[in-house]
């Protein structure tokens, strides 16, 4: 049975990423599955005192199962039903198994994770740079799509929880690949259609080094190429808005750098999609520089979709 998995840890960040799975899971008609892993870098801080307020006494842990684990995965459950009533909700610690990254990746593949949701902070401090010690080798290598939701406080405020701040979400595509944005259309149109959002589709371009002098003989030159780019980009999205009707779709041509004017689009979506490719290199998969950029920089929660 296919479900949503948010990995937590104990951080104001992995807690963002549950109400946002909470929410997602409930609009994809799914279970929430919440995944602690002991070896996941920890935030004592918050284990002990999560949202300004002790813990209640709980009786041992099951067998298995450290006090740490379960006053975590307790606060997810807890959480995801205050946002959610009614989402089904199962959890389970991994402790011991193994590395953080590769047992997110075995157990959403195993379950068949429909998405994988992880807290991010992105390179706003040096805890952000160890979660994304975990984040950034499961989003590289991930199945299915992974999305990684930032956390802008603690205890229950609504960062990060998916709600419809701007009812908007942008996804940004490129047009000299003949392959990959089937993938990603098809996983935005989708989200906006569940969610009853807007779909941005951006495209970043810049003038190719060979029409530097040629624009100074015609100033129009530009002008030109971003006309045909847009028909092209119109062309590509067409068969997209037949088949999601009730979906309002906007496509955008920008002059720019594709992953800076990604990051520079998110401050208020909902969302923000990219894609990564799904190749095997001798030094294993890889992001891009587009979905680094989106992961590092991006104030939205960020979806990065493999595709062929």
């Amino acid at each position: 049975m296919t479900a949503v998995t948010v990995g937590v840890n104990g951080s104001p960040e992995s807690f963002a990423a549950v109400r946002w799975a909470a929410r997602e899971a409930v609009v994809r008609e799914l279970s929430l599955r919440v995944i602690h892993v002991q070896d996941w870098p920890a935030h004592p801080e918050h284990i002990e005192h999560i949202a300004g307020r002790p813990l209640a006494p709980e009786p041992l842990p099951p067998p298995g199962r450290s006090r740490e684990a379960e006053h975590v995965l307790r606060e997810a459950v807890r959480i995801a039903e205050l946002h959610q009533p009614g989402v089904r909700v199962r959890t389970d610690d991994m402790a011991g198994e193994g590395l953080a990254a590769q047992v997110l990746l075995t157990e959403a593949g195993s379950c068949g994770a429909d998405l994988l949701v992880l807290g991010s902070r992105g390179l706003d401090s040096l805890t952000g740079f160890l979660i994304g010690s975990t984040s950034l080798p499961v989003a590289a290598a991930s199945e299915c799509p992974v999305v990684l939701v930032r956390g802008h406080g603690h205890g229950d405020t609504d960062a990060g929880d998916g709600g419809s701040a701007t009812g908007k979400l942008i996804l940004g595509i490129g047009l000299k690949r003949s392959t990959g944005n089937d993938e990603l259309l098809s996983f935005g149109c989708a989200e906006a259609a569940r969610r009853n959002s807007r779909l941005q589709i951006l495209h970043a371009w810049s003038l190719p080094a060979m029409y530097t002098y040629a624009e100074t003989a015609d100033p129009g030159i530009g002008d030109e190429l971003a006309g045909h780019i847009s028909q092209t980009l119109n062309r590509t999205v067409e068969p997209w808005r037949e088949r999601f009707p009730d979906v309002s779709i906007e496509a955008k041509a920008v002059v720019g750098a594709p992953g800076a004017e990604l990051v520079y689009a998110s401050p208020g979506a909902d969302l923000l999609i990219v894609g990564r490719r799904t190749r095997t290199l001798p030094v294993g998969p890889r992001l891009g520089h587009v979905a680094h950029a989106a992961i590092h920089h991006a104030t939205s929660p960020v979806a990065v979709v493999p595709h062929a």
